[in-house]
C-alpha cells in the first residue's frame, strides 16, 4: 500500500528543548522518540490533528541536515492549520518564539499569524474564518493588492 504524504522534518540543535517545546506549546506528547546511543534525539514524531512532522539533532556524521540555527537561515514556512491562530501564536510567544506577523484576518479567508520558534523554524499559523473558491481567492488578491 503506497502512503502519499509529506512529512515536514525539522533538523534542530538542542533536540530535548525542542521536544519540550513542542510537547507544550502543541499540547501533545511525540508518537515516536529514537535516541543514539550517546543520548542524543535521532528521531522524533509528532502528531498534530490528522498532521505529522518529524525532528532529529543535526547529526552531520550521519548526512543530517544543517538547522536554521546553524544555517543563519531557513528557506520553508510550515503552514499549520488549527483552531485558534491567536491563542497559538500567544503560546509560542511565551515559549521563546518571535512573533513575525501578528495575527489578523486575511483576503483569503484565514486568520493568519507567523512566528519563527526558537530552534529557528518558521510557522504560519491559520485559522480557516470561510471557505473560498479560487475565483473568490483572486477577486480578494486583486482587491487587496
Amino acid at each position: 500500500m503506497a502512503i502519499h504524504e509529506i512529512v515536514p522534518y525539522l533538523s534542530v540543535n538542542q533536540a530535548e528543548e525542542a521536544v519540550a517545546f513542542y510537547s507544550l506549546v502543541f499540547q501533545t506528547t511525540p508518537s515516536l522518540l529514537l535516541k543514539m546511543p550517546d543520548g542524543r534525539i535521532m528521531h522524533c514524531e509528532f502528531r498534530i490533528g490528522g498532521s505529522r512532522f518529524f525532528l532529529s539533532e543535526e547529526l552531520p556524521e550521519h548526512g543530517g541536515t544543517p538547522s536554521p540555527l546553524k544555517l543563519g537561515a531557513t528557506s520553508v514556512a510550515l503552514h499549520l492549520y488549527i483552531e485558534d491562530c491567536d491563542a497559538m501564536v500567544k503560546r509560542m510567544a511565551a515559549q521563546g518564539a518571535e512573533v513575525l506577523m501578528e495575527p489578523m484576518d486575511m483576503f483569503w479567508g484565514e486568520r493568519f499569524g507567523r512566528v519563527r520558534d526558537p530552534f529557528g523554524h518558521e510557522w504560519g499559523l491559520a485559522t480557516t474564518l470561510r471557505e473560498m473558491t479560487s475565483d473568490e481567492i483572486q477577486a480578494a488578491a486583486a482587491q487587496a493588492l
